[in-house]
């Protein structure tokens, strides 16, 4: 189970090192970095599909008086709306499709 310092110890699945690189200012920075292009990115993919969402299907309601396609013309998108407008069509075509999915829920 305990190794030296320079190997790693062996404990079932997981293995684990004694001797640990401390991370500089350079390195938090990468991979901050890093991170801010992936949410940049993501947030753009959640965008593109909420658009193509709203251009399919522009007649789903948002609220009694507004269907997506006019709120798409009225506001910019952001990430978080962009996810809300997905699940309203999500649960509009799940409940207007004719066969109903049996969700299990816990």
């Amino acid at each position: 189970m305990y190794g030296d310092s320079l190997h790693p110890i062996r404990i079932s699945n997981l293995t684990l090192h004694r001797m640990t690189k401390r991370l500089t200012a350079k390195d938090y920075k990468k991979q901050l970095e890093k991170i801010t292009k992936e949410k940049t990115a993501l947030e753009a993919r959640i965008v593109v599909r909420a658009r193509e969402l709203c251009t399919q299907y522009p007649d789903v309601k948002i609220t009694k008086i507004l269907s997506v396609g006019e709120y798409l013309e009225i506001n910019e998108m952001h990430p978080l709306t962009a996810i809300a407008l997905i699940q309203v069509i999500e649960k509009h075509l799940a409940d207007s499709h004719p066969h109903k999915q049996t969700s299990i829920t816990f």
